[in-house]
């Protein structure tokens, strides 16, 4: 299945050909016209002035093949070149948006793409900083509530209080340890 942006793209090669081929058609029919021909033969001498028309037109047929399979190099190339790294970094964004903060995009390039595989790993490191940090602050604080519960001299509300607080650090632990954070790479 093609993604959007490669069919956006095809279509608009597709176009370009497309008008290529017919202004190269249109040229080519018109240098065949019988009369064209004729006249032009009729104002000069015929055998000296048909064999060049003819080789122009041949020029012509050549130069739009050319052009056509230009064009059919460069679409591909600009598919490799932007629209797989594109899809592979959209991957990496989804599997981050799912919680995989392992996701780590190679970068091969200094472009704009490479820019925003840089901006992803960065986005994605400070995830992980923040996971570490929530879980990390979680359990010291549950650990002080904790010490705080089995002391005397609290109130039964204090005290309830503080294990709701825990309860809900809990609910934080569980959440922090969803995102998984092994290293896994993506090449763009």
């Amino acid at each position: 299945m093609k993604h959007g942006l490669e069919i956006k793209l095809l279509n608009y090669f597709l176009l370009i050909t497309i008008a290529a081929m017919m202004i190269g058609v249109e040229f080519f029919f018109e240098m065949n016209k019988v009369g064209l021909v004729s006249e032009i033969c009729n104002s000069i001498d015929s055998t000296a002035t048909s064999q060049p028309l003819l080789n122009l037109r041949n020029k012509i047929v050549i130069m739009f093949g050319v052009l056509t399979i230009v064009v059919a190099i460069v679409l591909m190339m600009f598919i490799r070149n932007i629209t797989w790294p594109l899809q592979r970094m959209v991957n990496a964004a989804k599997k981050i948006n799912e919680g995989d903060l392992s996701q780590i995009i190679k970068i091969k390039s200094q472009d704009e793409l490479g820019q925003l595989a840089i901006a992803i790993n960065d986005l994605t490191r400070n995830l992980q900083e923040v996971a570490v940090f929530t879980a990390t602050t979680s359990k010291i604080i549950d650990a002080r509530i904790n010490a705080l519960v089995v002391q005397e001299g609290l109130s039964a509300t204090t005290i309830d209080e503080l294990k709701s607080i825990a309860m809900d650090l809990e609910t934080l632990q569980e959440f922090v340890a969803l995102f998984q954070t092994n290293q896994s790479h993506s090449v763009v």
